[in-house]
């Protein structure tokens, strides 16, 4: 169905109608979602995508283990109820102000004291470099290297910035460490430090490898 709708539509309309479908799933997920909900666990997943993981509340907009649309502006756990809260690869498809700031703080409400929460997204900074250096030569290597059918379908190499910037009106933001540690301190969070994929998983090993480090920055915020 997505490959016809690609033959049959622009890229620009394909990719309008593909928001429409979100923002349509978005609003369902509104109205199914519970207003109040107590955890069995106290590992919370953001954005789960299809990496559902034992022993976490693995939470997406649909097909998780509780189906929320997290830029709501609200989460419906109680205070001070999970230890931990952990979102790779989310963060970007959210607006800073209306949408992110808004559901860090409900991270940082629903985190008990000394709690962490762990966040990765594309690096703003790293994708410069690499563009200024290499054309992002080297960072088409790094996805292709993990995403072997991926491919910029013959546009050259520095289509990769749009690429990372847009995905098809998916990515709202890029960040760089100073942006992130600054938008989980509006939330409250005041100990932001910068890690990698090596020691979310040393923390937590459920966690499978994404190998994003080159193309990611890994940032862990202690409340």
């Amino acid at each position: 169905m997505k490959a016809a709708l690609k033959k049959k539509l622009s890229a620009r309309q394909y990719e309008l109608l593909r928001m429409l479908s979100y923002e349509w799933k978005r609003a369902k997920c509104r109205m199914l979602s519970p207003r109040s909900y107590k955890p069995n666990t106290e590992q919370l997943h953001l954005g789960c995508g299809d990496r559902h993981l034992e022993g976490w509340l693995n939470v997406d907009l649909w097909g998780s283990d509780l189906n929320l649309d997290i830029a709501a502006g609200r989460l419906p756990f109680p205070e001070e109820c999970f230890n931990v809260i952990v979102s790779q690869h989310v963060i970007e498809h959210l607006s800073i102000q209306d949408e992110l700031i808004p559901l860090l703080k409900e991270c940082h409400r629903n985190l008990k004291p000394s709690g962490s929460i762990w966040l990765s997204t594309p690096d703003m900074e790293k994708a410069a470099r690499s563009y200024i250096d290499h054309r992002n030569r080297d960072m088409i290597e790094d996805r292709q290297k993990r995403l072997p059918h991926w491919s910029l379908n013959g546009l050259p190499d520095q289509h990769f910035m749009n690429d990372l910037f847009h995905q098809e009106l998916e990515h709202r933001n890029l960040f760089d460490f100073d942006l992130l540690k600054w938008t989980l301190e509006q939330a409250g969070f005041t100990q932001v430090e910068r890690v990698d994929e090596q020691a979310l998983q040393a923390a937590y090993p459920a966690f499978p490898s994404r190998n994003d480090d080159y193309q990611s920055v890994y940032v862990k915020a202690t409340k």
